[in-house]
């Protein structure tokens, strides 16, 4: 990774967009969502941009001393591109010159805006068209009022710090308030249903918390392959317990706070001693996952579920190319196609 992603805080910080033409107005465009100050050098500006109150014309004629202060610059002037961005480097400010990526400090991505919920999806400028469409894929995936449920878990959060302490049952809550009824109340808009299941939300979790294992196969090793539902139980998880056979890149799907463990000659009680704990495991293995940890489980009264991996002969078998079996870009038909080799 080349280019690190980062959200720059830009409530009344001043932004210099250099240039007034069609590639300026679109950088704008988007600067306008943010609570910027927006300052524009240019000869000449798009009349869109001179009829907005939030823009400000600063000067005509560029000059290397209008971006002291600054705190992200834009250049859209391809004759002045290579002088804004060593000026605004010589000042330690962050510069993108459009489509100037070699001289550009910063690169902007395709965005995903759900207020406050945002989405950024880059490429590092090598394939525009593909974060494009990737963006677009990701917008029509998500609900057009997912920043209200957002919004509202804002204003829930100190309530539900006093409430409930840090860890599981925490989590857990926000689970249900993102993922479950709790969610689907809210963004349905259904007043009544969202009083309900907020009490049953909170009620569930106040009761003591219970240990749970997920038995989950990794497939073949390929993060594209990982199946839907073992990578939420990834997601879910607090410890991982993991086989030499577990790839990094899958191993990276997984929570950032979540404990790694790797599988030794304890890891059997390992296992069993997490979920005493009241934690979610996951014994995460290459290939298909292993039942044989079944007995030592139930023996234990630990509750526990199993989430097959696509077997890797499905999903390779000598007559079929990979491209057949995991078409990109659709997740979800992972499993069909592995359905559909096996049978």
């Amino acid at each position: 990774m080349r280019y690190f992603p980062v959200f720059f805080d830009l409530r009344d910080a001043r932004v210099v967009v250099v240039g007034g033409g069609e590639e300026a107005l679109r950088k704008v465009r988007l600067l306008l969502k943010t609570e910027a100050r927006i300052e524009v050098i240019a000869p000449a500006i798009h009349a869109e941009l001179a009829a907005n109150p939030r823009v400000k014309w600063l000067a005509r004629k560029y000059a290397a001393k209008l971006l002291d202060g600054a705190k992200l610059v834009y250049s859209a002037d391809p004759a002045l591109n290579a002088k804004v961005s060593a000026d605004a480097q010589a000042r330690n400010i962050p510069v993108n010159a459009v489509d100037q990526a070699e001289i550009s400090t910063f690169i902007v991505p395709s965005i995903v805006d759900r207020d406050p919920v945002v989405i950024a999806i880059g490429t590092e400028g090598a394939a525009p068209v593909l974060a494009q469409g990737i963006r677009a894929r990701v917008d029509a995936m998500l609900p057009a009022n997912l920043g209200q449920l957002a919004g509202k878990a804002q204003g829930f959060r100190e309530k539900v710090a006093r409430l409930l302490p840090p860890g599981n049952r925490r989590r857990a809550f926000w689970q249900d308030f993102f993922f479950g009824n709790l969610r689907d109340a809210m963004l349905a808009g259904d007043a009544v249903a969202e009083s309900l299941a907020l009490e049953d939300a909170a009620y569930a979790v106040s009761k003591s918390s219970t240990g749970r294992v997920s038995l989950v196969g990794a497939g073949p090793g390929d993060p594209e392959q990982l199946t839907l539902k073992a990578q939420c139980k990834l997601q879910e998880a607090d410890v991982i317990i993991y086989d030499r056979f577990v790839s990094d890149s899958i191993l990276e799907m997984s929570r950032r706070d979540a404990v790694r463990i790797a599988m030794d000659k304890t890891g059997r009680q390992t296992m069993i001693a997490e979920a005493l704990k009241g934690l979610r495991v996951v014994w995460l293995t290459g290939g298909e996952a292993v039942r044989s940890e079944t007995t030592a489980l139930a023996h234990a009264g630990i509750a526990f579920d199993v989430v097959q991996g696509i077997a890797f002969a499905a999903a390779l078998k000598p007559d079929r190319k990979l491209a057949d079996v995991v078409p990109f870009p659709i997740r979800e038909d992972i499993q069909l196609a592995a359905l559909r080799a096996v049978s």
